[in-house]
């Protein structure tokens, strides 16, 4: 038997991926959806097979002790003040990234999970790709020896092609912009692949579309506490073209024996190539491919969704929590405050 869950609004990019997603999980009896446009809630609920209520009443929703479980899908400004609100009542909160506008907000949310001992699991989903655990296997492994440098490269189409007037091009409602809606995804993955967090950082951002008021571009060189030190940039900055060059999305990592590359859309045959002289990993001394399952991509996240309803079931913490949630609110912070100093500032811990 599984469980009720609750969804809070229908406005966010990402609704029809979580919502197919959580229509076809196992492990979910019904949904109940709650959203300021009932019309919208009401179309949006006929495309789906599972059990579907109205709750008129976000407080009411939230209140009801038959939804152990909270989807949140709105702006980032909203997200954080009914997150806190949900957690308050003991739910569960599953939420897209970044799960609020400021690292204030967060904190908010991290006293409240202290105090009622509920969670808030934000959407960092590619911690569940196959390719990110062999990163983080490799790199935390010594597969390249003592990691001295990296470089992460996030480039997507441009606002223009995606609506200049949602509220991501917004700072009011979002906070920032590609740092909180890509760039964020690797500022999460570099500490998972590491196992390091970033100590310094000094950044540049631009808004190229006088349309919007929030960062389409952010250029960024990172320390971590070992000293490897590395650059990262993201941005909408493509027009649409049909798919990716191998330099719009790419990761690498260099170390003392070897180093690890990952371009998902690029043009050869490998995805994942590791180099290494570390005994043990002969069979890379000369570049070779590493072998790397496809993730389930139907809707968004499932894998990382199952993990979390299995972490509720068993009282354990989610795969990603408020406090990774506030560590990378905190790195973005200082990446926005290093670009508007012109400086590079260091990241208390």
């Amino acid at each position: 038997m599984g469980i009720n869950v609750g969804v809070y609004g229908l406005d966010h990019p990402h609704r029809n991926g979580h919502l197919a997603t959580l229509d076809a999980i196992e492990g979910i009896d019904s949904l109940f959806i709650c959203d300021p446009d009932g019309a919208a809630a009401a179309q949006q609920a006929a495309q789906l097979r599972r059990g579907v209520h109205f709750a008129g009443d976000w407080r009411a929703m939230f209140a009801d002790e038959t939804l152990p479980v909270i989807v949140v899908l709105t702006n980032n400004r909203d997200a954080g003040a009914l997150t806190a609100e949900a957690m308050e009542a003991g739910k569960w909160v599953y939420a897209d990234k970044p799960g609020a506008s400021t690292v204030a907000d967060m904190e908010r949310i991290v006293a409240v999970g202290e105090r009622t001992g509920a969670y808030l699991c934000p959407c960092y989903a590619r911690r569940c790709f196959p390719e990110t655990r062999r990163i983080a296997e490799l790199v935390l492994g010594g597969a390249i020896g003592e990691l001295w440098s990296f470089q992460i490269v996030w480039v997507t189409s441009q606002a223009a092609s995606r609506g200049t007037g949602n509220w991501l091009f917004h700072h009011d409602a979002a906070g920032g912009g590609i740092v909180y809606w890509l760039v964020c995804h690797w500022l999460d993955l570099l500490r998972v692949a590491t196992g390091q967090r970033v100590q310094s950082v000094c950044a540049m951002t631009a808004t190229l579309d006088p349309r919007i008021d929030v960062e389409d571009l952010a250029c960024a060189c990172l320390q971590l506490e070992s000293g490897a030190t590395g650059t990262l940039r993201g941005g909408y900055l493509l027009d649409p073209f049909p798919g990716y060059d191998c330099a719009d999305l790419m990761v690498a990592f260099e170390g003392s024996a070897g180093s690890l590359a990952y371009v998902p859309n690029g043009l050869s045959e490998w995805k994942l190539r590791l180099r290494s002289r570390v005994p043990g990993y002969e069979w890379a001394a000369g570049g070779a491919p590493v072998e790397v399952a496809e993730p389930d991509r139907s809707g968004y996240g499932p894998e990382f969704l199952r993990e979390f309803l299995q972490a509720h079931e068993q009282g354990t913490p989610p795969p990603a929590t408020q406090h990774d949630a506030l560590y990378v609110l905190k790195v973005a912070e200082a990446l926005y405050a290093s670009a508007q100093s012109g400086s590079r500032l260091q990241i208390a811990w």
